[in-house]
């Protein structure tokens, strides 16, 4: 949808930073976990953990650049259309039809 709209329009990039830095903590904790404990079983041990994470953070970074990188001018210019729209609606109601 975002590639056909050329537009992140709508679309909540905090939702995917917190996922992402969710993500990166998962492998922070099960890193030390395994340096603590003196074996990488952490890391291989659990093969559903590490794949979902992976999955995740990949996801979280195609959508990270798609906001900042590919559609970044979009993404101000839908804001000006909003500023305008509530302008509009302190017209009387005669004006807006």
């Amino acid at each position: 949808m975002n590639f056909r709209r050329k537009s992140t329009e709508g679309w909540s990039i905090g939702f995917s930073l917190l996922d992402f830095s969710g993500g990166i903590a998962n492998y922070a904790q099960m890193s030390i976990q395994s340096i603590d404990q003196g074996s990488w079983k952490n890391l291989y041990g659990n093969v559903g953990k590490v794949l979902i994470s992976l999955v995740s953070v990949l996801f979280d970074i195609i959508f990270m650049c798609q906001h900042y990188l590919l559609y970044p001018s979009n993404n101000t210019t839908s804001e000006t259309t909003e500023h305008n729209n509530f302008k509009s609606l302190d017209q009387p109601l005669a004006q807006n039809v």
